[in-house]
């Protein structure tokens, strides 16, 4: 690969880790978002409900700024890596609540917000994390791939919570959503 080559950023290390790290959130981010809010249509048969399902998605724009000063003094990769335990954690807890049957729509409003408080930061993260690590040489490609994943990952991402949900329920499909936030954790932890 030359330095000109559009994969060059892999010749990094951190970079290594941080791509399959961000596409494993971006996908689960999809797949999510169709499923939550394809269960609160059905469950509440109100769009209403709907939109505001989708409005919790972004509340956390507010206090973005927050998590901006918070990543300056301890670090983004810090900070992404506390934001995808968060994401493990809330996912995991809906896929308790969704296999043991007592799963509700005021779970997942609950936990909708919880999650919009964060998820509204992860692409400045991601962005501030990568020309953290990558030499400016680079830096151009490693955005260009970044954007491709985010984009991608709204097709298959939503087609495979789809087919997930149909095929083997929404418990099956939040194990793999789980799993996918568990091993963007994992892959986050390595980056720097």
């Amino acid at each position: 690969m030359t330095s000109s080559s559009a994969l060059a950023p892999f010749r990094v290390r951190s970079f290594r880790f941080q791509w399959p790290a961000d596409m494993t959130t971006s996908w689960a981010f999809e797949m999510e978002t169709l499923i939550l809010g394809w269960y609160v249509l059905v469950e509440t048969r109100s769009v209403l409900m709907l939109t505001l399902f989708a409005s919790l998605q972004y509340v956390g724009t507010l206090v973005a700024p927050l998590v901006g000063v918070a990543a300056d003094r301890i670090g983004h990769r810090k900070v992404l890596s506390a934001m995808r335990a968060t994401y493990a954690t809330l996912a995991t807890t809906l896929m308790v609540l969704t296999l043991t049957g007592v799963l509700m729509p005021i779970h997942v409003f609950c936990i909708a917000a919880l999650m919009g408080l964060v998820r509204p930061s992860d692409m400045g993260m991601r962005a501030a994390l990568v020309g953290d690590t990558m030499p400016p040489a680079h830096l151009m490609q490693a955005m260009g791939i970044e954007r491709t994943t985010s984009d991608s990952a709204r097709i298959a991402g939503a087609l495979t919570g789809a087919g997930l949900v149909a095929a083997l329920g929404m418990g099956a499909a939040y194990v793999v959503i789980a799993s996918l936030y568990l091993t963007s954790f994992c892959l986050t932890l390595q980056v720097g």
